[in-house]
């Protein structure tokens, strides 16, 4: 695939922000410039003006209009921070072939992109549901946003990208004053969260016990190898969260995890992935497995051990591994598998983690391979359609959590993390969700006590205390922030 979007030359209205930045009426000036090269384009073009901007917590973009749709994403090994705000355009899809709907439809949306200067290319966000027909709070079965303003930080710069048809480029007074209150978002700090429950509601733990001994019943008659359980917990807080403020929070107490929000209709989807699903660079991919985990507490060297040693955590990451490398070698002229599972250190737990590195044959799009890997068995179990059923028949609708969450371009690369260490806020309602894989050595006892702890990167960004805090603060703080497991 090649990229299909145009940019034209001109002023230099894209130009990396530097230290100091440049004047208010400088940068004024610019982007009246690229709106005159706006209203000049064909009528079905979509400009995307790029604009100096200050080095800032992307999440502040949020506040710009706080009833407006919002994406966020921050990977947790670029050094890169998007957010964006407000719709420029966007792609629906529903059903079964949601994901060929969506990269086919978004292929022709970004098709339309004309840069004016230098600045990054353009990019549609968002995410699918677990399953189709499963999008709960507004979300839908697919949904991808090219935003009406971007921030992206990169290194040392930073730009705020402005997209508009040339018909909107001539409304020259919105663009100047919603560039102002960008700024001013960016530039305005949030408080931490410090939120406090009313009430808290969520299955009998009996209940949750009952279901993994099915799961393990299940097994035993070998209908199926292994089933992710999750668990919902629903806060009703004393007053409405922030969704900005909670990713800030999640981006300094999670750097070694990828931070993402989804905000529809003032739903918010939000958190710190450990688990990445795919990502293309042209025809370099890699994934991941992560399956396998223990708790931090005490000796990690010890725990390292102990996870590497046991028979059942092994097993269980096993089946991952061969999942997403069975998946991906037709496709890959090469597909790097290591032998032996590392352990990978996140805030509250230890996981087992295979890197898993290839190099496509074809022109795959990245939401084809996310298509094609999901839901690996780290989120939903094997064998898929069996595991699937018994989640659909004993847990409510999952919505967007564990399932892909992330980006594309026209050129048809990207990357989709699995949102899992996440939760919806809506207003004073907080829904957050953890999950376990069950297998036939697990214990339900220890797989409740593990969904426990993961549950600690939502409550522990909320600012909880007492028994749904986080009471583990063994991580330093980092400027960029990320989150823990499934």
């Amino acid at each position: 695939m090649t990229a299909t979007a145009t940019r034209l030359g001109g002023p230099a209205v894209g130009a990396a922000a530097t230290t100091p930045l440049a004047p208010a009426s400088a940068v004024g000036a610019l982007l009246e410039r690229g709106l005159d090269q706006a209203a000049r384009l064909p009528a079905d073009a979509l400009a995307v003006i790029a604009l100096p901007a200050p080095r800032a917590p992307a999440a502040g973009l949020w506040h710009v209009d706080v009833d407006a749709d919002a994406v966020l994403w921050e990977p947790r090994d670029d050094d890169e921070a998007i957010a964006g705000v407000g719709t420029a355009a966007e792609v629906v899809a529903t059903g079964d072939d949601r994901f060929a709907r969506a990269a086919a439809d978004g292929a022709a949306v970004l098709a339309r992109a004309v840069a004016i200067g230098d600045g990054p290319a353009a990019r549609l966000f968002g995410g699918l549901a677990f399953v189709a027909g499963g999008g709960r709070d507004g979300f839908g079965d697919a949904w991808f946003t090219w935003p009406r303003w971007r921030y992206t930080r990169r290194g040392g710069a930073a730009w705020l990208s402005l997209t508009v048809s040339p018909a909107q480029a001539r409304e020259r007074a919105r663009w100047h004053a919603e560039h102002r209150a960008a700024v001013t978002a960016l530039t305005t700090a949030l408080p931490s969260p410090r939120a406090r429950v009313r009430a808290s509601h969520e299955a009998p733990a009996a209940s949750w016990l009952a279901y993994v001994d099915e799961i393990r019943a299940a097994i035993d008659d070998g209908e199926v190898r292994k089933v992710v359980a999750a668990r919902t917990r629903e806060l009703e807080l004393a007053e409405a969260a922030d969704p900005a403020a909670v990713l800030i929070a999640l981006g300094l107490r999670h750097p070694d995890c990828t931070r993402f929000g989804v905000r529809r209709r003032r739903v918010a989807l939000v958190g710190a992935s450990p688990e990445r699903l795919i990502r293309r660079r042209g025809h370099a991919i890699d994934a991941e497995a992560l399956a396998g985990s223990i708790a931090r507490r005490g000796d990690d060297d010890e725990l390292r051990a102990r996870l590497l040693a046991s028979a059942k955590d092994r097993d269980e990451h096993e089946l991952v591994v061969r999942a997403i490398a069975g998946t991906l070698a037709p496709r890959c002229a090469e597909l790097i598998v290591p032998a032996v599972p590392t352990v990978r250190a996140l805030r509250h737990v230890l996981h087992l983690h295979t890197p898993i590195r290839g190099t496509l044959r074809g022109d795959d799009h990245v939401l084809a391979l996310a298509g094609a890997l999901h839901p690996t068995p780290a989120v939903g179990g094997t064998p898929t359609a069996a595991a699937i059923a018994r989640i659909a028949a004993r847990e409510p609708d999952r919505g967007w959590y564990a399932a892909p969450v992330g980006w594309f371009d026209g050129d048809g690369d990207g990357e989709l993390a699995v949102a899992i260490r996440a939760g919806v806020l809506a207003g004073a309602t907080a829904r957050l969700h953890a999950g376990a894989g069950i297998v036939r050595d697990s214990d339900a006892r220890a797989e409740l006590a593990e969904t426990e702890v993961k549950l600690r990167a939502l409550t522990g960004a909320l600012g909880l205390d007492g028994g749904h805090g986080d009471g583990d603060d063994r991580a330093g703080d980092g400027e960029r922030g990320g989150g823990a497991g499934r």
